[in-house]
């Protein structure tokens, strides 16, 4: 089984809907446990607008739950333009899972959005010049990628290349600016390491696993209790 933590229902539903059509059996939770009989739980941990330390605690326990479940490896998906606690949120996984370095690939080239020489870009224009500048709750001020992560004081953060050298520990902000990159940085991940990122960062690793894109079904959706399993 193949564990996912998100940080909102749309985008445990996005990574959900993902395996459905690469051939896996999906279920997204709200709570409650997995059902033990699909490919791939995604935990909705609803922590988006969380302070940091609520937002980790929830992160750690859906963690420390896919783990007791049996998970063979776990996804972090995070909002694709860095909204939230996501720092905090990897380093209490990386705390629960003791593990030591995180690879953070965030960006999604397919919708145009890229990271490049440490800063983001949308469609080619630096993120804080866009809508994205104008977000409610969390405005991109700036382009710098390290400015976009909300610091915890104790995280170390390095923006790399795919080609670089990667340092042993603390999370690694990929840069990406097309799906090849994505699939280079998806042979980098080790069982050491946590993987964190969008949709087409988790697309690629199911393409890496030899997952191929598949025509679905119609999908029946039914509610268990309080958490919600979606079958193929």
């Amino acid at each position: 089984m193949i564990g996912v933590i998100a940080d909102d229902l749309t985008g445990a539903a996005e990574i959900g809907a993902l395996g459905l059509r690469h051939g896996l059996r999906a279920e997204v939770l709200l709570s409650g446990d997995p059902s033990g009989s699909a490919d791939l739980a995604c935990i909705d941990t609803d922590s988006r607008s969380c302070p940091p330390e609520e937002a980790g605690r929830r992160s750690a326990a859906a963690a420390k739950l896919l783990a007791s479940r049996g998970a063979d490896w776990i996804y972090k998906k995070v909002d694709s333009v860095l909204r939230g606690q996501i720092t905090a949120e990897i380093q209490a996984i990386l705390k629960e899972l003791g593990m030591d370095m995180a690879l953070l690939i965030p960006a999604n080239p397919s919708l145009g959005r890229t990271i490049q020489k440490g800063c983001y870009f949308i469609r080619g224009k630096p993120i804080h010049q866009t809508e994205f500048a104008r977000d409610p709750e969390y405005p991109r001020t700036s382009a710098r990628v390290q400015d976009l992560l909300t610091a915890t004081g104790t995280a170390t953060i390095a923006v790399c290349a795919a080609e670089d050298a990667l340092p042993n520990h603390g999370i690694i902000v990929g840069q990406v600016e097309s799906v090849n990159d994505l699939h280079n940085w998806a042979c980098r991940r080790s069982n050491k390491t946590l993987a964190a990122g969008g949709a087409d960062f988790f697309r690629a690793f199911l393409a890496a696993a030899g997952h191929k894109t598949r025509r679905v079904p119609p999908v029946a959706t039914e509610p268990v209790s309080d958490t919600m399993r979606t079958r193929s």
